[in-house]
């Protein structure tokens, strides 16, 4: 019951289920996202910047000739972060105008996570404290 309404109910109503490889209790995990900012919006990292597919109303890129209900997918209620940040650089062509790179902490008092290859995907929790989340510039070398 700590998550947004909206997975609370494709959940309880058993039109989902996470992944076999969903964890609940884990270790903090230090990832990579991209939030969306223009080159002069330094603001701080908010929950705001941690809005999944379903809550922006967007579709994921499905790969041509493949039809899928992304609605099924656990995935597309989650949150999008990367273990490298070079994958964040490479998928949202950085350096991009209207991006900026975010790292912090994914961690099991925020919501469970499911990595897969270098992808992090993290059901975030009501309320979750993002605040451990920072903005970093293209020549840090995080």
């Amino acid at each position: 019951m700590k998550f947004p309404v909206a997975l609370q109910e494709k959940l309880l109503n058993r039109e989902i289920e996470f992944p076999d490889t969903t964890r609940f209790t884990y270790e903090r995990i230090l990832t990579y996202r991209a939030v969306a900012r223009n080159s002069d919006d330094n603001r701080e990292v908010t929950l705001e910047d941690f809005k999944s597919y379903y809550e922006l109303k967007k579709t994921p890129k499905i790969p041509r000739g493949m039809k899928k209900d992304v609605t099924m997918d656990p995935h597309y209620y989650g949150v999008s972060s990367f273990l490298k940040k070079e994958i964040v650089e490479q998928k949202m062509k950085f350096p991009n105008p209207k991006k900026k790179m975010a790292v912090g902490y994914v961690y099991c008092e925020g919501g469970p996570e499911d990595t897969n290859d270098q992808h992090v995907c993290w059901w975030l929790y009501e309320g979750t404290d993002v605040s451990g989340f920072r903005l970093i510039g293209e020549s840090n070398n995080e």
